[in-house]
């Protein structure tokens, strides 16, 4: 790691890369106990109300930059971990898509392995992290179980089904499609929440008939053909908001944001489609029809048979999905199909991923 200062700030290079720092960004991002603590990442600065001269001394000293503060007597270091993080602006990529059910292949785990073992855990995660959902046997209990097994990611997120629900036809508390005995075509739940639920859990515990196969579809990798094929209809999808609604007796939810979510970099983030849930939209006629085009696109191709992995939940069984990444669904059935399940937050899964995972420093991107 090298550097080279002027009245500006600094520019570093690190192999074949370099990348200027202003003045107020280095002491704003100091990594010195004084400018944040290195417990919980809080700043213990005021960056807004400071005038950031030039550093009076910067050396390098084995890994790291340190910088001498005439308006404060203490040093601020930088890392050369944490530069070599912002040189390369993009976040790492940790999914891995698949367009057809034989390229998924996540791992069978035990709940009780999760629940005792945290390496079972992190594998279960990893599958969630890596396919867009993981699978679990060994389920034997009812909502206190859930509970117990949901809060080894973060904890249920309580909504109008409850913290802990319960789905089946023979049993429905809400009048919604979900609790019949019809084909569920792929979708992602909660587009009438403002915060859709990042991940929805099933545990299986009374199994009867015929058909009603669990479905989970890609959607990462169909908005990334969607993108490569028709561009125009890829980028009217993460420009148009969806409204989208959930009534019934005593409850109107409603909400709105676009199908497709991209981060700063252009790499996906979130898909919100659920045409069972959508609202009554009006655009100009020309627009109103180039959106019919593109969202029909997008549901043809989640609709593909070969795109679904389908999988029968038996008592027992586990199945947790990624509802920002993956679209779930279930095929027509006869006989009893009964579900215990729950939603949880997203931040709190990549919170959990995070303390799994082996130490990095901090990022401050993540900030």
């Amino acid at each position: 790691m090298k550097f080279s200062a002027d009245d500006r700030g600094i520019t570093v290079a690190v192999g074949d890369s370099s990348r200027h720092f202003s003045w107020r960004w280095l002491r704003d991002h100091g990594e010195d106990p004084d400018t944040r603590n290195n417990d919980t990442q809080q700043r213990r600065i005021n960056i807004f109300d400071m005038v950031v001269a030039p550093a009076i001394e910067v050396r390098s000293e084995s890994n790291r930059i340190c910088f001498e503060w005439s308006s404060k007597p203490s040093q601020t270091w930088i890392s050369n971990s944490t530069f070599t993080t912002l040189l390369d602006d993009s976040p790492a990529i940790t999914a891995e898509l698949w367009r057809c059910a034989s390229e998924a292949s996540p791992t069978v785990g035990h709940v009780g392995d999760v629940l005792a073992d945290d390496r079972a855990l992190t594998a279960w995660l990893g599958d969630i992290d890596r396919w867009g959902f993981g699978l679990l046997h060994g389920f034997a209990g009812g909502h206190a179980e859930v509970d117990v097994l949901a809060r080894r990611i973060g904890y249920p997120r309580a909504t109008i089904f409850d913290p802990i629900w319960t789905l089946s036809a023979d049993e429905a508390t809400h009048d919604d499609t979900a609790y019949t005995h019809e084909y569920l075509a792929p979708h992602t739940d909660g587009t009438y929440s403002h915060d859709a639920p990042g991940l929805q859990m099933f545990a299986c515990v009374e199994r009867s008939g015929h058909g009603g196969e669990s479905i989970v579809v890609d959607a990462f990798a169909v908005a990334e053909d969607l993108r490569a094929a028709n561009p125009s209809a890829f980028e009217l999808l993460c420009a148009t908001n969806v409204p989208a609604h959930y009534i019934e007796p005593g409850v109107e939810l409603r909400a709105s944001r676009p199908a497709i979510r991209c981060n700063q970099f252009g790499q996906l983030e979130k898909i919100s489609f659920n045409p069972y849930d959508r609202s009554p939209m009006s655009l100009e006629s020309d627009q109103m029809e180039a959106f019919y085009d593109a969202y029909g696109l997008l549901q043809s191709l989640t609709g593909e048979h070969e795109r679904q992995f389908a999988v029968r939940l038996e008592p027992g069984d586990v199945l947790i999905i990624d509802n920002w990444r993956a679209l779930h669904g279930r095929g027509a059935y006869s006989g009893r199909r009964v579900f215990h399940g729950c939603y949880l937050n997203h931040e709190d899964f990549e919170s959990r991923r995070r303390l799994l995972t082996p130490q990095r420093p901090f990022d401050t991107r993540s900030v």
